[in-house]
């Protein structure tokens, strides 16, 4: 019986050739897009679960009420922190903190000399600080060293192994050496496997937290820019934790919440649900979206349904031709279940060749994927993704299955109930009933395809208006290095002279110094207020550390006041060396002048304000207000930002704009002033503009993402549309004939043809527009700077559809309607 089940089923695939490869290769599409997106979804889930420990540990960000409530919820915390949850709360078993570098010096240098004539030195971007208990709290695994002792004692260095290569080559790095910044010599104790992609931590270099001083941090309840995690005992209650954080608070911080009238909200963050679940300020790295993967999921599965609807769709659309042969079966006696059983087997035939397709179609997807998200996913895939996961394979059976029982069962159903008379006249495929399921699935797809062409349109669109909106500042032509890693005192007149020595060049415009840059996070904040205010009334402001050229570099807009000059920078304690405390001028920015309450910004101008910075709060002048303009991407609003011009070692960039009439002799010019004044730095420098793009990398992943699958959805959809439009030009061929002969033309014949699927698209677009406001309308409000709801997303989804719907039928008619009359009406 199962032979003669296969016999029919390769019969009819081969005798239907193009049906056949339409069916198999859009299920396998389907499938295989299924999959690749189940894959994607799993790895983005898959976030910091390796570690032994994932279910105890939790990060503990700061919320914001009172004065203070404009801050948005921060990640990091204040270092004293975790020594106090761990000494307070019995549920804490162990604490560890992680904290950047450079929050303590404005740059970073590791230098290996391997003689005296081979030294290997880099500027380092992504180095830490951090407690003994990191390397044992999480599971990264550890290639030479122990992760028990590796930072435990002073000047102690743990690298990645490929940070490792780069400075010893094949050599083994533990208990060698590194200078940093040609001073502080650091002893390499450990060696760290690369870490995983599906980290929400990533760093090259730990150095111990002891280094800074033993027992730095356990008192400082200020200075809230600590990564603090976390481990709770085994039976520990999150919930419970929670409960007592307030009391804690109030505690070590009620006296300093009263001063200045605001309170800090502590939580417990599970640390699964970082990468997904959190997009606060100051994340580690760029975190997923939890939104992005349920959608994803739902697009995988709306592919496959895609599929599977033209299965069904082409399948009733020939019920002409297959209720010939159910009607013969019948008059010679086939039952019912030997029917149905005959149409399942079609079914599962089609399924398990797609299936196969598919399955060698998901390496080069993973691949391809992998591509435009920066991370290799099929490593992912093949360590530790399907390859050793029991629900994969549990799924892999259940689509076949699932496929085969909704692409089987309407046909099985339906043409093995009608009686042999009623079937062999072919009555089905002309009944309304038939007519009518087609038009529905067909509706489906046009509604699905018109929400993603529309969401891409509105994706791109937003992408768009981000890259190309002017942010309020020069950002192209501006050529930034990065300062020195020098502290002692030739600093600041070395960069004088580094910055006097640029400017006489004709291809260099401008030349300043900041700790800061557009299109960067601003590290420092603290507190402000005017002067005639009390401590309660003030508020938290980013302070970002310029020189008197920064708004001339840049091209930032003055709207009242003047810059700095000169003679108006500041030593470390903002005091002349010689005399009585400097009169200190600030600028700030319009947000801050609103904060302060005053109405029009131009009137904070000669305002008497007090900030906090360094050591103790320091009274200036406002001397100038800046127009506001985009420090960091649109999705944020405009930050809150006082301007200050220290005289201390706090740069970090200089900014040099430049001519881009022969950029490589130039580079090569102030490559050589800047060695010239630094020799032994490390000369590292990137394009202002290409530094402010990467703030939309990952924005521009989603948007390809999204773009990819949804083209290929509407190709499945477009499969079965060409599907219909050749088997209806095939049924219709002696109609045509007729037509023609009575003078019909080729523009009338292919109106006839396209005058359903017009009417069909219009009902399914009526539908879909209120689902593509309430998407389009909701995703565009994540961004504090977004596009209005243009006629794009209205118009284009619809007439892209028709172009594609009436194409297809176009190319499917024209053989069709050129055939000879004589020809054509010889067909039955």
């Amino acid at each position: 019986m199962l032979k003669n089940y296969l016999t029919i089923a390769i019969r009819n695939l081969i005798r239907n050739k193009v049906f056949s490869l339409i069916n198999i290769s859009g299920l396998a599409v389907g499938m295989a897009m299924c999959f690749v997106i189940y894959q994607y979804v799993q790895f983005e889930q898959s976030y910091d679960r390796f570690h032994a420990h994932a279910d105890r540990i939790y990060r503990v960000p700061i919320e914001y009420s009172g004065s203070f409530s404009s801050q948005p919820i921060t990640v990091t915390n204040h270092p004293a922190i975790g020594p106090a949850l761990k000494a307070d709360f019995p549920e804490v078993e162990e604490f560890a903190r992680l904290v950047r570098l450079n929050l303590f010096m404005n740059a970073a240098s590791l230098s290996y000399e391997r003689n005296a004539e081979d030294i290997v030195a880099f500027n380092e971007s992504k180095i830490y600080v951090a407690d003994p208990s990191f390397l044992t709290m999480f599971s990264f695994p550890m290639k030479e060293g122990s992760a028990a002792t590796a930072l435990k004692e002073p000047q102690s260095v743990v690298l990645t192994a490929s940070t490792a290569r780069k400075y010893f080559g094949d050599q083994s790095a533990l208990g060698k050496e590194l200078k940093l910044n040609g001073q502080n010599v650091l002893k390499v104790t450990g060696v760290l496997q690369d870490l995983p992609q599906n980290s929400h931590l990533q760093f090259d270099i730990i150095i111990s937290f002891v280094t800074m001083g033993e027992k730095w941090g356990y008192d400082i309840w200020g200075w809230p820019e600590f990564y603090n995690y976390i481990m709770l005992t085994e039976n520990a209650d999150r919930k419970q934790v929670e409960a007592k954080l307030p009391a804690f608070t109030e505690k070590y911080l009620g006296d300093i919440m009263k001063q200045y009238n605001f309170k800090s909200i502590f939580f417990l963050q599970p640390l699964t649900d970082i990468h997904l679940k959190s997009d606060y300020s100051m994340e580690q790295s760029i975190n997923g979206s939890e939104r992005t993967v349920y959608f994803m999921s739902l697009l995988a599965i709306f592919i496959l349904v895609i599929a599977w609807i033209n299965y069904i769709n082409l399948s009733t659309a020939k019920s002409l031709e297959r209720s010939k042969e159910v009607g013969l079966r019948k008059v010679v006696g086939a039952h019912k279940y030997q029917l149905i059983s005959q149409f399942f087997f079609d079914a599962f035939l089609v399924n398990l060749l797609a299936l196969f397709i598919a399955m060698a179609i998901i390496p080069f997807s993973l691949s391809l994927l992998g591509d435009v998200v920066g991370k290799d996913i099929s490593s992912f895939v093949y360590t530790s993704g399907w390859w050793y996961s029991p629900t994969f394979w549990m799924i892999v059976p259940g689509v076949l299955l699932l496929g085969v029982l909704l692409v089987g069962l309407y046909p099985a159903i339906v043409f093995s109930s009608f009686r042999p008379a009623v079937v062999l006249k072919g009555k089905f495929y002309k009944s309304a009933s038939g007519i009518m399921i087609r038009k529905y699935m067909v509706a489906f797809q046009y509604v699905l395809s018109i929400f993603l062409i529309a969401g891409t349109i509105t994706i791109y669109r937003q992408l768009s208006y981000m890259e190309k909106t002017d942010m309020g500042y020069a950002k192209d032509q501006i050529l930034v290095l990065k300062a020195p890693a020098i502290f002692d005192s030739t600093f600041n007149s070395k960069l004088q002279y580094l910055k006097n020595e640029l400017k006489q060049s004709p291809s260099i415009r401008q030349v300043t110094v900041s700790s800061d840059i557009p299109g960067s996070a601003i590290t420092d904040r603290n507190k402000m207020r005017k002067t005639s205010q009390e401590s309660k009334d003030g508020f938290i402001t980013y302070i970002q550390g310029v020189d008197a050229d920064f708004v001339s570099t840049f091209d930032v807009p003055l709207i009242a006041g003047r810059t700095f000059t000169e003679g108006e920078s500041m030593n470390p304690i903002f005091r002349r060396s010689d005399g009585p405390p400097k009169s200190i001028k600030v600028l700030i920015n319009e947000v801050v002048a609103e904060n302060m309450g005053f109405e029009n910004a131009e009137d904070a101008l000669h305002e008497k304000i007090a900030f906090a910075y360094g050591q103790g709060e320091h009274e200036a002048e406002v001397i100038g207000i800046v127009k506001n303009y985009h420090q960091t991407s649109l999705k944020e609003k405009y930050k809150s930002i006082l301007y200050i011009y220290p005289g201390d070692v706090t740069w970090k960039y200089i900014a040099v704009r430049v001519n881009t009439q022969d950029l490589a002799s130039t580079i090569a010019a102030v490559e050589k002033t800047y060695l010239q004044t630094f020799p032994g730095g490390v000369f590292d420098y990137f394009f202002l503009n290409d530094h402010f793009d990467q703030q939309y990398k990952a924005d521009r992943q989603f948007a390809t993402i999204f773009t990819t699958f949804t083209l290929l959805a509407i190709f499945v959809a477009c499969l079965g549309l060409l599907g219909l439009s050749v088997f209806a030009a095939t049924q219709r061929t002696k109609e045509i004939g007729i037509r023609k002969v009575l003078g019909a033309s080729f523009t009338t014949i292919l109106l006839l043809f396209s005058k359903d699927s017009t009417r069909i698209l219009v009902i399914s677009y009526l539908i879909a527009i209120p689902a593509v406001y309430f998407a389009a309308n909701n995703w565009l409000n994540n961004f504090a700077f977004h596009v209005g709801m243009g006629w794009e997303i209205y118009a284009l989804p619809p007439l892209f559809l028709l172009v594609i719907s009436v194409g297809t039928i176009c190319a499917v008619c024209l053989r069709t309607a050129f055939m000879s009359p004589s020809l054509s009406l010889r067909q039955e």
